[in-house]
């Protein structure tokens, strides 16, 4: 027997990615993500997600409504979106978690003068939160 309240969830993620994808910008209409802002200390860079569940979670710890960070493998070059920055974190593997290893954390600005390392173990900057979305 399927379990309402999952159904009630999937439902809810499904009508968020149709109403998110019309306002989102892609060069593929298939494809939805949105470019949030995120603040680690004084410094902030941006992180685009294109997973229904990422986005949600995202808008969620916008509001305060979680304490997440986020996550990902990290790629060499902006992504058309994470100036002025030398990276970006893949927006396909993009995730918001509550736990990592200390070895990715840091500010942008360490990240940019390490982005070798960072490029082989991903970025999850421990104190980095949604502070914003990007028309």
């Amino acid at each position: 027997m399927e379990d309402p309240f999952r159904r009630g969830v999937v439902a809810a993620a499904a009508a968020l990615g149709f109403l998110m994808s019309a306002s989102c910008r892609t060069n593929d209409p298939s494809v939805a993500f949105v470019d949030f802002v995120v603040a680690v200390t004084d410094e902030t860079f941006v992180l685009r997600a294109s997973d229904p569940e990422t986005i949600a979670t995202a808008y969620e710890n916008l509001r305060g409504g979680n304490g997440r960070f986020p996550i990902g493998p990290l790629r060499q070059g902006d992504g058309g979106f994470n100036a002025p920055w030398s990276w970006h974190i893949d927006p396909d593997e993009a995730r918001l978690t509550e736990v990592a290893i200390e070895v990715c954390d840091g500010r942008p600005s360490y990240v940019e003068e390490h982005v070798e390392d960072f490029l082989s173990i991903g970025y999850c900057p421990w104190g980095g939160r949604i502070v914003g979305v990007r028309p």
